[in-house]
């Protein structure tokens, strides 16, 4: 094997492993397997004021979680599209964020996709929440995520008063609004 052989294969695998390492530092999993350690995430926060984050909105502009306090309680979803809950759980919300849109508002927070992955999710799934971009994982620190398919519910005042991991029902969408 010749000298060049061996730099171009070491080169490959060094590049294979800084990839991996990227991947793996993001530290977000899928909700299935630990649904446990994501609601102790929320227990801390919990009767708290929900960390405020301003995000690029898919579509243009930006959305920022405080400009509803005194408006509308809020429901903020976790997601990424390669989570198979979250594909299970979107289309559920997006009917009850149809159903209450005039009581409640609901934002999902896309964690760390390009826009175009996320752009393209969201049109083949027909998602007509709004969609925050999280490309720097600002808001997903802040919220102590490490599962995709994590629901933060915050009342009007802007506190958090659950966290729900995994899907959501109608009648966590309720609890919040009454």
């Amino acid at each position: 094997m010749s000298n060049k052989t061996l730099v171009g294969g070491a080169l490959l695998l060094v590049a294979g492993l800084l990839i991996l390492g990227r991947f793996s530092s993001n530290n977000i999993q899928s909700s299935g397997t630990a649904a446990q350690n994501s609601a102790s995430v929320g227990a801390v926060l919990q009767n708290n004021n929900a960390p405020d984050f301003s995000l690029s909105k898919l579509g243009g502009g930006t959305i920022t979680l405080s400009e509803f306090r005194g408006k509308k309680p809020v429901v903020v979803d976790f997601w990424a599209s390669w989570c198979p809950n979250c594909r299970r759980d979107m289309p559920n919300l997006n009917r009850f964020y149809e159903k209450y849109k005039d009581k409640i508002e609901v934002i999902g927070v896309n964690l760390q996709e390009s826009e175009s992955t996320v752009r393209d999710f969201i049109a083949s799934r027909g998602i007509s929440f709004p969609v925050a971009l999280d490309f720097s994982g600002q808001a997903s620190r802040a919220f102590g995520i490490q599962y995709t398919n994590t629901h933060f519910l915050i009342d009007i005042n802007g506190t958090l008063v659950r966290t729900i991991p995994g899907d959501i029902r109608e009648s966590d969408i309720l609890s919040l609004i009454q």
